[in-house]
C-alpha cells in the first residue's frame, strides 16, 4: 500500500538541520531527472560510502557536527528528549589510573572522556524507560571449626604472630581440641557419636563424592550449622533496553530516519580495515555510546545519567502497525525502532560525586 505524507516540512525553514551527508543522500534520490540509472546508482553509492564519515565540511569551516534529529522539529527549553553522541572506542588499557594511589586500572570513563563526538542523533524519550542496579551478594556460611583455622592461618599471613603456617595449623589444631575437651561430658560424648558416625558414613560415600557433613547429616540427621551469612560479591553492569515508534510525517523527515538507523547500523559494527597495517588480521573496535536525557539544552534534572555504552542489539521493524505501507517515494509509514545498550563500566559509589552523574537521581 502507497500513501502521501500528511505535511510536507520539507521546504527550508528554521529547523532545517545543516548536515552534508543527509543532503547527499536527498540530492541522488530527489533529483533524478535525465540521470540514467547507472549514474543514479553510482552516486548513491558514492554517498553511501560517505555516510557515517566525520570528514564533511559546512560551510567549508569545519567538521559537521549537526545532529540528526526525528522528529525533524525544533527543539525549546521545555522539551525532554534523549541525545545519542557517537564516539570513537578507546581501548582502556593497562595503566594505572592517573593520579590514584591504589592499584585501580584505567577504565574506558576515564579513557572516553576525551574522545570528541563524532555524531549526535536526537531521538523522543523512549517508551517505558526505567534503570536497574543489582549487587551480587552471596552465601558465605562458614562453620565453626574452618572459621577458626581460617582464623589462624590469617593471623600468619598478616604477620601479627611471628611464626610458619605449619606451626599456625597445628596452633589451631590444638585450640580445635582444647576447645573440645573444654565441653561437658555429655556434649563431648554427643560430638564424638556425630564423628564416629560421620566418618563411617563418609568412609561410605567416598565413592559417591559425599562429604563429611552430609555423612553426619545422613547418619544422625543433624545438619552442621553453617552460620550463613550473606557477603558482597561483587557488581554488573547495567543494561538498558529501548524502543521508539516512529511514523515520518514528511519526506525529510523520512531522510532523517534512514540516516539515523543506517548510521547506527554502521556505528555498532567492527572495521576490518581500520588499521594502515597488517590489514584484515584484526578487527577494529565498533563506536561507542554516549546517552543522555535531556531538557532543552541541559541534562534533565530527575532522570538517571549513563556511563559509556556499547550498542549490543538492534531491531527495526519496517511494519510497525502490524502491515506493510509506504508513502509513493517507497519510505516506510511505520517502524518501531529497538536499541539494546550495555554500559562498559560497572558504577560505584565514587561516581555519584563526579559530575558526570548530574543534578538528578545519579546513575
Amino acid at each position: 500500500m502507497n500513501a502521501g505524507y500528511s505535511t510536507d516540512s520539507g521546504g527550508t525553514s528554521q529547523n532545517t538541520i545543516k548536515s552534508v551527508k543527509i543532503e547527499e543522500i536527498t540530492e541522488v534520490e530527489d533529483k533524478t531527472g535525465g540521470k540514467s540509472r547507472g549514474r543514479r546508482r553510482k552516486a548513491l553509492l558514492d554517498a553511501n560510502s560517505r555516510l557515517g564519515k566525520d570528514t564533511g565540511k559546512v560551510d567549508g569551516t569545519e567538521e559537521s557536527t549537526a545532529p540528526l534529529r526525528y522528529p525533524y522539529t525544533k527543539i525549546d527549553e521545555h522539551d525532554d528528549y534523549m541525545k545519542i553522541e557517537v564516539k570513537e572506542f578507546s581501548p582502556p588499557g593497562l595503566s594505572l589510573a592517573e593520579g590514584s594511589a591504589s592499584l585501580s586500572l584505567k577504565n574506558s570513563d576515564d579513557a572516553q572522556a576525551t574522545e570528541k563526538t563524532l555524531h549526535t542523533i536526537l531521538l523522543p524519550i523512549p517508551e517505558g524507560i526505567s534503570d536497574t542496579k543489582n549487587a551480587d551478594w552471596q552465601d558465605g556460611g562458614m562453620g565453626p571449626i574452618r572459621a577458626l583455622l581460617g582464623a589462624t592461618v590469617n593471623s600468619t599471613l598478616d604477620g601479627s604472630e611471628n611464626r610458619s603456617l605449619a606451626s599456625s595449623l597445628k596452633s589451631g589444631s590444638s585450640e580445635i581440641l582444647s576447645q573440645f575437651n573444654s565441653l561437658a561430658g555429655s556434649d563431648r560424648a554427643q560430638i564424638q557419636n556425630l564423628v564416629t558416625g560421620g566418618t563411617a558414613g563418609l568412609i561410605a560415600n567416598a565413592l559417591t563424592g559425599g562429604g563429611l557433613e552430609s555423612a553426619i547429616t545422613r547418619s544422625t540427621g543433624l545438619a552442621v550449622n553453617k552460620n550463613q551469612q550473606l557477603l558482597f560479591n561483587g557488581i554488573t553492569q547495567r543494561s538498558f533496553d529501548f524502543s521508539w515508534d516512529i511514523v515520518p510525517r514528511s519526506r525529510k523527515e523520512a531522510q532523517q530516519v534512514k540516516v539515523i538507523i543506517r548510521l547506527l547500523k554502521q556505528s555498532m559494527s567492527p572495521q576490518r580495515d581500520g588499521y594502515q597495517t597488517l590489514k584484515g588480521l584484526f578487527l577494529k573496535s565498533p563506536d561507542v555510546f554516549q546517552l543522555t536525557y535531556m531538557k532543552g539544552k541541559e541534562q534533565h534534572p530527575f532522570l538517571n545519567a549513563f556511563k559509556p555504552t556499547a550498542l549490543t542489539g538492534m531491531s527495526v521493524n519496517y511494519t510497525g502497525s502490524g502491515t506493510y505501507a509506504t508513502y509513493h517515494d517507497g519510505n516506510p509509514v511505520h517502524l518501531k525502532l529497538s536499541l539494546s545498550f550495555s554500559e562498559l563500566t560497572a558504577v560505584y559509589r565514587d561516581d555519584y560525586s563526579k559530575v558526570q552523574s548530574g543534578s538528578g537521581v545519579g546513575y
